[in-house]
């Protein structure tokens, strides 16, 4: 998809092991949202390749057993629903238009998770933005993915909010799902990430242990709030060369 002729992505490889937390990190604009979106079909690419657990982008990709959530929007989307609909919603597919018969069980369960059980038949549009994120959350993990992608889950987040996810992600990471989370900086997550790639202008400038923050980045309850639609310029979004997830 080509707006203006610019790459945003260039040669951007790597592979995510089962069981892995992977951080995506960069400044805004260096392509972070671009690759998730890519690697999920959601943006055409120009080149590369992304395989999902061995097989290549595309309808035979085992997208139940992936869970997303996007950059931080409301989770009502203008739409009046309660919480646990909004988690129901994670149960559904292409193939599958009508939720299982125990999905109520495990939406308020996911939502249990995120500790924001009692708030399951609130209208989501009256909870707050952390409760929000919350169920976001919730909708991925009900999916009981093996494969979990982020976008930024805990910006402008509450403590509570990033601790219960913290918590989530430490029991799906120890059933061995693999995680990927796009941030500015690993933050109250920082005990949970293996492994940390940096992006800049579009390019993997780093790929290894994650960096230590600096300056007030580094201060106890620091919360980086950025504008989110930076990453999303126009250019040309190349895949990955190379982006694998395995089984």
């Amino acid at each position: 998809m080509s707006f203006g002729g610019n790459a945003v992505l260039h040669d951007v490889s790597l592979t995510l092991d089962r069981g892995e937390t992977l951080a995506i990190l960069g400044p805004n604009g260096s392509g972070k949202s671009t690759l998730v979106r890519a690697v999920l079909g959601v943006l055409p690419s120009s080149a590369g390749s992304v395989q999902l657990f061995g097989t290549p982008l595309g309808r035979k990709v085992p997208w139940a057993r992936i869970g997303y959530v996007p950059q931080r929007v409301s989770a009502g989307g203008g739409v009046s629903a309660s919480a646990r609909e909004v988690v129901t919603s994670g149960l559904l597919n292409s193939r599958r238009i009508f939720p299982p018969r125990d999905a109520r069980a495990r939406a308020v369960a996911a939502l249990d998770t995120m500790g924001i059980a009692d708030r399951a038949e609130d209208p989501v549009d009256n909870l707050s933005g952390g409760q929000q994120q919350r169920v976001l959350i919730a909708r991925a993990l009900v999916r009981e993915p093996d494969l979990l992608i982020l976008d930024e889950p805990v910006a402008g987040v509450d403590a509570a909010s990033q601790a219960a996810f913290a918590d989530a992600l430490r029991v799906m990471k120890d059933a061995g799902a693999s995680v990927a989370i796009v941030m500015h900086e690993t933050g109250s997550l920082a005990s949970l990430i293996d492994r940390a790639i940096v992006l800049d202008q579009g390019c993997k400038v780093h790929d290894g242990e994650p960096p230590f923050a600096h300056g007030a980045h580094a201060l106890p309850g620091h919360d980086h709030v950025h504008p989110h639609d930076a990453d999303g310029e126009p250019g040309v979004e190349s895949l990955p060369r190379d982006f694998r997830v395995k089984s």
